[in-house]
């Protein structure tokens, strides 16, 4: 019986550490966005029709994250790296999404994708 309470204190405990190094990775990911966005802020601009219509075929019409079909000219255009946290308007930032699919992503976003766009950002500065 020992060894079972052992062993869940020793998983208990591993998850506490998982959940300490996410948190504080999160953490320092968004301070480094808020930083890189007060030194070199991004300025938002429309897209050029042509820009869109090449994502659209490169998606294969597809909406890039449900990967259900797209009606043209009825979709949103999703940064990949959210706006708010340094996103810009680059053709490698932007995808073609349902306006549903749009909605339920929010802000979300990998902070490992996160980090190395803003790595990138920073290396162009």
């Amino acid at each position: 019986m020992s060894s079972h309470l052992e062993s869940d204190e020793i998983r208990d405990a591993a998850q506490k550490l998982a959940d300490d190094a996410h948190r504080d990775f999160w953490t320092s990911v968004i301070e480094a966005s808020e930083i890189l966005q007060a030194i070199d802020p991004n300025q938002r601009k429309l897209w050029l029709a042509e820009v869109l219509e090449e994502k659209y075929e490169e998606q294969n019409k597809l909406c890039a994250l449900c990967g259900e079909s797209l009606t043209f000219g009825k979709w949103e255009v999703d940064h990949i790296i959210p706006y708010c946290y340094g996103g810009g308007n680059e053709r490698a930032n932007i995808q073609l999404v349902h306006p549903e699919c749009n909605k339920s992503k929010g802000k979300q976003v990998d902070p490992n994708d996160l980090l190395r766009y803003l790595e990138d950002r920073l290396m162009n500065l």
